[in-house]
């Protein structure tokens, strides 16, 4: 059994193309790039957070602190996810994180 108490949460981080299909899965924490860094910051100090998903390409963008805290975060554990990877992989990736297929 599950104990709600200690349920964590899921939130995507990207442009509106990447976060779109993971909000149709049922993935309410869904944040822009509009304020990146402040919302990454945020997303990997939440207790209640347990994955963040967020675009490889975006993490590589961080200044070098940010991006090492971002890399090596455990609780939440950020996925980085790559666009090119081959379809195939990216969904099978997101397949892994989420346990949903979105296409």
């Amino acid at each position: 059994m599950v104990d709600e108490n200690k349920k964590k949460e899921i939130a995507v981080i990207g442009n509106d193309e990447f976060t779109l299909g993971f909000e149709l899965v049922g993935i309410q924490e869904s944040y822009g790039k509009k304020n990146y860094r402040e919302d990454i910051k945020e997303l990997i100090n939440r207790e209640d957070l347990g994955i963040v998903i967020a675009e490889e390409t975006d993490i590589e963008e961080l200044p070098g602190r940010l991006q090492n805290q971002v890399q090596n975060s455990v609780d939440p554990v950020v996925v980085a996810l790559s666009e090119d990877a081959e379809d195939e992989n990216l969904q099978e990736q997101i397949r892994q994180v989420i346990g949903a297929d979105i296409t």
